[in-house]
Order: C-alpha cells, then sequence, then structure tokens
C-alpha cells in the first residue's frame, strides 16, 4: 500500500506490478522511463515504454479487471500515484453518455488486445513517444489536483484547518449582528492559504463533505465561545450573534447531513437559529431535489438559510418559493459598481426591492467604502459584511472583537452629502 502523501520512488529494475494483479493506482510519471510488457513462454514481449508527462496503469481501475501487462521502472523513476477512488469520484460526477462510451471502448480495447496476442501479435507503444503540447497541460493539471489532493487530506488528517470569522452588521445602527465563518488551511509550508485556491479541489474530489464535517465539528466547539463574548457587550449587539457556514451541493446530496448538523446543535447546546447555512444558486441548480429536502429539515430545526452570491449565478426565482429562505445576500460585484455603475445600482436595488416583497432581509457583502453602507442603508438593506467593518479573523480576534465592539455609523461612514 502506498504512503497517501508520498510519491513514488522507484530504482531502475524494480518492478511496480505484475499482470493478472488487482489495479488500486494508476500513476504520473514526472521522472524516468517505465516499461510496459508481457512474459510468454519464458520469455518478455516489450508493449511500450512510458515517460514524462505520460499515465500508465489507468485500465485496471477504470474497468476494474486485473492488470493486462507488468510493469518495471527502466530507469530510476518518480511517480504520482492516483488512486481508484480518485477516479471512481470523477467519473461518477462524469456525464451518464460519456461514461457508457469510456465503458465501451475499455471493453473492445481489452478484446482486441487479447485476440492480437493469441495470434502471436503484438501491439507496441512508441517507445520514443512525447506527448503533445495538449497532452502536457492536461498532464501539469492533474499533477497540480492529484497532490493538491492529496495534501488536503494530510490537511484533515494533521488538523491544518482553521476558521476566520467576519463581521455581519447592522446597516442602520452598525450594532453587531454576526458572523460568517471562513475556512482557511495553514499549509506547512505556504502558510495561510486562502479556500478559493483549494476548496475546487475539494469539490471534484469529494473531500468537501469531509471538510464540511470539520467545519460543523468546529462551529460546535466555537460557537458557545462566541456567544458568551456576546453577553459581555449587549449594548452594542442585535440580539443573539448568529454565525453561518458555507454548505457545498455535494453536502446536500447526503441524506445525513441535516441530522449530523442538529446532533451538534445539541451537543454544543446551540440554539438552531444561532446557525445559518450559506448556498449558492449554482449549488441549489446542481441536485434541486436533494438540496430542498436537506434545506427544508435543516430550517424545520430552526436553523437560517441564505443564498449568497444573489444574482450571478442560475438566477432561477423558482427556488424562491419552493426553498424555506430567510436571507439574500448581495454579491460584492454589484456593491463594488453600484455607486458607478448606473445598471448595478438599479440590481441591487432590485434584489433589495425582492428580499423587501418576500418578507426576508438582505445582507450586502464586500462593503470597502462609507459612501457605500450609508446608500445600501438609504435603500433598505438590513445588514453589510466587508472590511469596512472588519476583515475575517481567526476566533481569538474574534472574541476580543466582540468584546470592543462600539455601535456608531458615525465613526466610519462619510457624512451626508
Amino acid at each position: 500500500m502506498h504512503d497517501p502523501y508520498a510519491h513514488v520512488t522507484l530504482d531502475a529494475g524494480t518492478i511496480l506490478f505484475e499482470e493478472g494483479e488487482p489495479g488500486a493506482y494508476a500513476y504520473l510519471i514526472t521522472r524516468g522511463r517505465i516499461e510496459i510488457f508481457l512474459r510468454r513462454e519464458g520469455a518478455e514481449i516489450q508493449l511500450a515504454v512510458r515517460g514524462p508527462g505520460e499515465i500508465f496503469g489507468e485500465m485496471a481501475i477504470l474497468d476494474s479487471d486485473p492488470r493486462s501487462a507488468s510493469a518495471r521502472a527502466l530507469d530510476d523513476c518518480e511517480l504520482v500515484p492516483v488512486s481508484e477512488a480518485q477516479i471512481r469520484h470523477r467519473l461518477s460526477e462524469t456525464d451518464p453518455i460519456l461514461r457508457l462510451c469510456l465503458t465501451v471502448v475499455m471493453a473492445r480495447y481489452r478484446e482486441t488486445a487479447a485476440l492480437l496476442r493469441e495470434r502471436g501479435v503484438v501491439a507496441r507503444g512508441d517507445p520514443a513517444a512525447v506527448p503533445s503540447p495538449a497532452a502536457r497541460a492536461d498532464f501539469d493539471a492533474a499533477i497540480t489536483a492529484v497532490v493538491l489532493e492529496r495534501e488536503l487530506r494530510r490537511a484533515l488528517d494533521r488538523q491544518e484547518f482553521e476558521l476566520f470569522f467576519q463581521p455581519v452588521v447592522r446597516l442602520d445602527s452598525e450594532m453587531l449582528a454576526g458572523f460568517e465563518a471562513l475556512i482557511r488551511w495553514r499549509h506547512p509550508e505556504r502558510g495561510l492559504v486562502a479556500p478559493a485556491a483549494f476548496i475546487p479541489v475539494a469539490e471534484e474530489s469529494g473531500l468537501i463533505v469531509d471538510i464540511t464535517a470539520w467545519v460543523v465539528a468546529e462551529i460546535g466547539r466555537v460557537l458557545p465561545e462566541i456567544m458568551r463574548a456576546g453577553l459581555r457587550n449587549v449594548a452594542a449587539i442585535e440580539g443573539s450573534l448568529f454565525v453561518s457556514i458555507n454548505v457545498s451541493g455535494h453536502d446536500l446530496a447526503r441524506a445525513s447531513f441535516p441530522g449530523m448538523v442538529c446532533e451538534m446543535l445539541r451537543a454544543a447546546g446551540i440554539a438552531p437559529g444561532s446557525l445559518k447555512l450559506e448556498i449558492t444558486e449554482s449549488t441549489l441548480m446542481r441536485d434541486p431535489a436533494s438540496a430542498t429536502d436537506a434545506l427544508t429539515l435543516c430550517r424545520a430545526s430552526g436553523m437560517g438559510i441564505a443564498i449568497d452570491d444573489f444574482g450571478t449565478g442560475y438566477s432561477s426565482l423558482s427556488y424562491l418559493s419552493t426553498l424555506p429562505i430567510t436571507t439574500l445576500k448581495v454579491d460584492r460585484a454589484f456593491v463594488r459598481a453600484m455607486l458607478s455603475e448606473p445598471r448595478d445600482h438599479k440590481i441591487v436595488q432590485t434584489i433589495l426591492r425582492l428580499a423587501d416583497e418576500i418578507g426576508i432581509p438582505a445582507i450586502a457583502e464586500g462593503i470597502e467604502e462609507p459612501t457605500e453602507a450609508r446608500a445600501l442603508a438609504a435603500m433598505g438593506c438590513a445588514y453589510g459584511q466587508g472590511y469596512l467593518f472588519g476583515r475575517p479573523a481567526p476566533l481569538a480576534e474574534t472574541l476580543d472583537r466582540i468584546r470592543s465592539w462600539h455601535a456608531d455609523p458615525t465613526a466610519r461612514r462619510a457624512p451626508a452629502a
């Protein structure tokens, strides 16, 4: 069994696998050459030589049949293993027509190869094949994804993730209302890594489910501390503080997700209303039925449901009547442009009017300037979030921020013109 966090290094002459063995890994070659061969009647028949920028061993994990040939290092080699689980997950996310085509191609290839061997004909691969620029680009992208996925698995095992918290404030009073919890990765070599750099790979690999489970457990640990800090500064806080977490389509597709969150709240003694689940429009459209079922259960228990980045995704209004949404979040792109672009200003006005019509509050994201906060408040936006009120911060700094929060709109905003 390979170390899941390590490259595979082979000395020249080492047999990596034998024909007929089950295949648990494919391999990307970053250094050296691999010989693919058959043993027949006491002799070896070379089928192909693979070099840097190529993949081998993929057939056995694509169709779950045994290895069709043996593999040996011709030189000292370095390989990046790709596990069966990694490939299986990606195949499950693929269009069913493509999966069918792949299954047929693999079956026909094996049939043809077996027929050729019966007739004493061996099809050889080009031992000096050089990947095309397009193939090389795909190889480099695959290496990046495989290595990052492996590091994410290690990060989960070694508890390298951390939650940061960004304030959400009441715009008309600047009283503190709650926080959005944002995950960060304290990478041992690269330092603090923002979610945009690793969440896409986590979603592609399915690791987002494990990461969300960690976030839910961590919220259960820290939210009581946040609530206790709020009790020491009630004059500057609007009611009881809430914390929102981001949820993916993979999470909502799991029947166990609502129960997991409810159990965390129960075990931590947290009122369900103190937690909001944030989802994007694209998440809703990925599997509307599963999303509706999961969110309905979560809302029935008392949790809040926020649509993040509203207006930037599929913009289907149907879910506004079918889902138990409690908050709309105005995307930062509209907020940043609304004072200079009349169209964006009208979009923000429309979103705020829609939120008012269906009786739920709106939160504007990405507020950086006092003039933006003032304009949004004048348009009837209830809440705001952005660097004007505070950057995302770790727990210790967040607790200090709660205890010292001073609700004074004039402290940060420009005077009215």
